[in-house]
């Protein structure tokens, strides 16, 4: 065979008939009604009942029984991937179980016998810790009023009153809180905050007063995303305090070292805190949110189009290189050099463009344009960080994700009653999302702070959502020996 020939590649055509290079030819998928079609694996059902189906005659190590018809000797294997079959139902958010005992009485002497209750059933409490979890779910992290889940409960024939509702909840809050300060003291020592302000509303809440005068009328949900290693930690914060007042708090817990604080926020002045160490202040990378920049020329495009299309094209290609900087998998020095080859001239073209539009008066400083304008100039530094330090975000999406929670609260729920019904709220929402966020299942995380509430208060950093599973493990180890 000549050498040319030898080194020629055999197509996988031609070796598989079955895939064909030509588009033309291959075969559309047949649907079969016997088996799950759908966009979820069967390993994403975890939280099903999960039944094994044996065989009724056969088991592993038997004989096969085609081969013993043709005298050969075989043996059966139970394989890897076993067939899988999912049947779905509903029911309510809370069902439970309705124990009838039999009662017989004497027709003589009248003496009662009433049936014995197993003392396994005997020693259980009404409310299961299951039926917290669901509740705190359903109106904390879904925003449905305790009314909204009671009117549910009753339509399915289980009564579940509102008030009950907020009991439960009250018995909840104590190992939550544990890990809620617990990740407090976590995110406070974070390489970069994320954070932001939405409106709320607390009915009963006090108003501070000062020489006859109310301070502040308003009641703000502050949602705070930190950055520890390679963790992600949710907190939230309802109260009449705007963000920079509550990031202020947070940050007095943080502990004094030489690691810079990478900050990201939008350019209110609500957002600023007022005081902060000087030593942090040194060490401090404030940037501010390059989407609100862009937003402002996005929602005058109609007025100014081809002005903001030109903004808008050039902050454009900044995210496209940041795109290819995390399809690229680069590091944070990595990523900050990327930026500074390509996205550097168009952002420096980018301000040139601005400054040159109001300093020789072809756009009206107080139009519309005028100001998104004057926005970014004023604030060029904050928000080209990216440009300058290591793991800089361009903007506040992830934070902005998160405050959707409290916005979709907000819209079903309306209001907290009070402001520890507001505590309550927070500190369940800020450990269901780190949760969530960290790829834990939240049922079963919320589940076990409950059956451990002693043991997770006394030493919450050992039930945090990524770590509770190795000390159940531990314990269990412990145990058996």
């Amino acid at each position: 065979m000549p050498e040319s020939e030898a080194n020629q590649t055999t197509p996988i055509s031609a070796t598989h008939p079955e895939i064909s290079s030509s588009p033309n030819t291959r075969r559309k998928p047949q649907w079969n009604p016997e088996k799950n079609h759908g966009r979820y694996g069967a390993q994403d059902y975890a939280g099903c009942e999960q039944v094994t189906l044996t065989h009724p005659e056969l088991k592993a190590g038997d004989a096969c029984p085609d081969c013993a018809t043709s005298n050969t000797p075989a043996k059966l294997y139970a394989t890897a991937d076993p067939g899988v079959l999912i049947r779905l139902k509903g029911q309510p958010l809370i069902t439970g179980t309705c124990y009838h005992i039999e009662k017989l009485r004497c027709v003589v002497c009248g003496s009662l016998y009433a049936a014995p209750i197993p003392k396994a059933i005997a020693q259980q409490p009404k409310y299961d810790v299951s039926c917290r979890t669901n509740i705190a779910m359903g109106r904390y992290y879904m925003g449905l009023p305790f009314k909204r889940l009671e009117l549910w409960q009753s339509l399915q024939g289980i009564p579940l009153a509102d008030a009950t509702q907020w009991d439960q909840m009250r018995i909840v809050y104590p190992p939550v809180k544990a890990i809620r300060d617990c990740l407090e003291g976590l995110a406070a020592h974070g390489q970069a905050l994320f954070y932001d302000d939405t409106p709320n509303k607390i009915l009963n809440q006090p108003l501070r007063v000062q020489e006859g005068k109310a301070l502040r009328k308003g009641v703000y949900t502050t949602a705070v995303v930190s950055q520890v290693e390679q963790r992600v930690v949710y907190l939230f914060y309802t109260s009449e305090r705007y963000a920079g007042e509550n990031i202020e708090a947070l940050l007095r817990k943080r502990t004094a070292n030489s690691s810079p604080l990478i900050t990201m926020s939008d350019a209110s002045a609500n957002n600023q805190p007022k005081k902060v160490p000087d030593d942090l202040l040194a060490r401090w990378i404030m940037c501010f949110c390059l989407v609100h920049g862009r937003r402002k020329f996005y929602e005058i495009f109609n007025f100014f189009e081809s002005e903001c299309d030109y903004v808008l094209k050039q902050i454009g290609e900044v995210y496209h290189y940041d795109k290819l900087c995390r399809e690229k998998g680069l590091n944070a020095q990595e990523r900050l050099a990327y930026h500074q080859v390509h996205s550097q001239s168009v952002m420096e073209g980018l301000r040139i463009w601005l400054n040159n539009q109001l300093l020789y008066g072809l756009i009206e400083p107080h139009s519309g344009l005028g100001e998104a304008m004057t926005y970014l100039l004023r604030h060029w530094e904050a928000l080209t960080q990216f440009l300058r330090e290591a793991g800089a975000p361009l903007d506040n999406s992830i934070c902005e994700q998160a405050i959707k929670i409290i916005i979709r609260h907000r819209n079903n729920s309306l209001f907290y009653k009070s402001p520890f019904g507001a505590q309550v709220g927070d500190a369940l929402t800020s450990v269901m999302h780190t949760a969530a966020r960290n790829q834990v299942n939240v049922y079963d995380y919320l589940n076990t702070l409950q059956l451990n509430a002693d043991e997770v208060m006394a030493a919450p950093e050992e039930w945090l959502p990524w770590s509770y599973e190795a000390t159940l493990q531990c314990r269990t180890w412990r145990e058996a020996a």
